[in-house]
């Protein structure tokens, strides 16, 4: 049983600033994909792989939202909240040192804007098998690109990585937004000495799920001046692969009494590696090794899984991206999540009889006299009589009046359009009041229009 063995950790503290034409001021994590919001998959998906309790990071002014909002899905792990504070500027790695005291074993790190039907045994089974200190995992990239953003005309420039990964072992050898490289890419020697052919790939995406050594948090949490996990600590974990012991450092490994017992900066110190440990992978039918020294001496060792290329994974971490998995949503649902889930919560309200490919939240009210179609409906969204809405997403609590005709377009959380208003390929912002008799196109109205923003060096 993979909870027994490992814990879980979801971390869903994020402000969301990647999505502000969308969020307003809710939490990321209860952003509505389909019938559930965002905190859901990751939450799923983990349930579906044995784990019977899941640790979940919030802030402390949203856990009881947090709460209520899974209280009305159909999970079946126990959540454990570890809050943090509001007013804390923490980044994920900060989140974790945070909740060290939590962590007693080996565990999983998951971001909690991952929507994905992956097998992670795979992954796990990479991390049991080499002994890793770390393991991650890879999608292709490029789920969104077909999707086109309502609202004026913008060209997207999707982020991406640069990932170097050793194909004979899955070794990773480094990994760094493709931004932090100019026109050409120099590799150290030691990246390639005596380790076989090097892959680089700029079209993977980091799928933010990580499995990780106990000792690694222990670690971290003396690495205080690193803030975030994907951006700061992952790059240095994985040079500190080819750190080394020397013999006058390493502590007497004869007994396990003296593992680990001194508490500095020096990874090794961290890491927990006997002499039975040594003995074991030598021994070890997976050390990749025949030759030469297993894993070449290292005890820091962090591994990459791809994921199958039919496999679902997007990471929900931008408005065009919570756009692409709406709206792609009612054709991959029974292979995302399978047929025990509907895509019209029971508690929603659909009296409409002219409706077609509609994803419909809990307590949602789509009124009698509407034609819907291939839209998806937050949770507590009002959609009254007399309205047409196709190939759009009304975001939870806000509220369509009588008599409008939308398509294509975004309404945001607790946004509000009156009745007559027309709208086509419209982005609509959070708490934004859309006046009466009202027709546009190709627009984004926000609140944000109403504030001067000033730049202080």
């Amino acid at each position: 049983m993979t909870s027994c063995e490992f814990q879980a950790v979801v971390l869903a503290a994020g402000r969301g600033t990647r999505l502000p034409e969308v969020l307003g001021d809710a939490p990321k994590c209860l952003l509505p994909v389909g019938p559930y919001p965002l905190l859901w998959y990751p939450l799923n998906m983990l349930s579906r792989h044995n784990f019977t309790e899941v640790i979940v990071v919030v802030l402390e002014q949203d856990k009881l939202e947090v709460q209520q909002a899974l209280e009305r899905t159909p999970l079946k792990v126990k959540v454990d909240y570890a809050t943090i504070p509001n007013d804390s500027d923490f980044g994920t790695a900060d989140s974790l040192r945070y909740i060290y005291d939590k962590i007693k074993s080996d565990f999983l790190v998951v971001s909690c804007d991952i929507v994905s039907n992956v097998s992670l045994y795979p992954l796990i089974n990479k991390f049991r098998a080499d002994d890793a200190s770390l393991a991650l995992l890879l999608f292709k990239s490029g789920f969104e690109s077909d999707v086109v953003m309502p609202g004026p005309k913008t060209k997207h420039k999707p982020e991406r990585d640069l990932i170097g990964i050793h194909p004979a072992t899955q070794r990773l050898a480094f990994v760094f937004a493709a931004s932090d490289c100019e026109d050409t890419l120099n590799l150290q020697r030691y990246l390639l000495k005596n380790r076989g052919q090097l892959d680089v790939y700029g079209r993977l995406m980091d799928a933010h799920i990580y499995v990780l050594k106990k000792w690694v948090i222990d670690y971290l949490r003396r690495k205080e001046n690193i803030s975030t996990f994907k951006g700061e600590f992952l790059p240095h974990l994985i040079k500190k692969q080819h750190y080394r012991r020397t013999p006058k450092a390493m502590p007497d490994t004869t007994s396990d009494l003296n593992v680990t017992t001194k508490h500095e900066d020096n990874i090794l110190h961290y890491v927990t590696h006997t002499v039975m440990d040594q003995k074991l992978t030598q021994a070890s039918l997976f050390n990749q090794s025949l030759s030469h020294v297993p894993y070449h001496g290292d005890v820091v060792r962090c591994f990459a899984v791809q994921a199958p290329s039919d496999a679902i994974g997007v990471r929900v971490n931008s408005t065009l991206s919570f756009l692409a998995i709406n709206r792609k949503l009612a054709g991959i649902w029974n292979d995302l999540c399978g047929e025990a889930h509907p895509l019209i919560a029971p508690g929603a309200v659909v009296k409409s009889t002219q409706t077609k490919d509609i994803i419909v939240a809990d307590n949602a009210k789509l009124s009698e006299k509407t034609s819907l179609n291939s839209s998806v409906f937050g949770s507590n969204s009002v959609v009254n009589p007399k309205n047409i809405v196709a190939n759009s997403i009304i975001m939870s609590n806000a509220i369509v009046e009588e008599g409008c005709n939308i398509n294509n377009c975004i309404i945001g959380h607790r946004a509000h359009v009156k009745s007559g208003s027309v709208l086509n390929n419209c982005l609509i912002g959070p708490n934004y009041v859309v006046e009466e008799d009202t027709k546009t196109q190709s627009v984004h109205l926000s609140n944000d229009d109403q504030y001067m923003e000033i730049d202080i060096q």
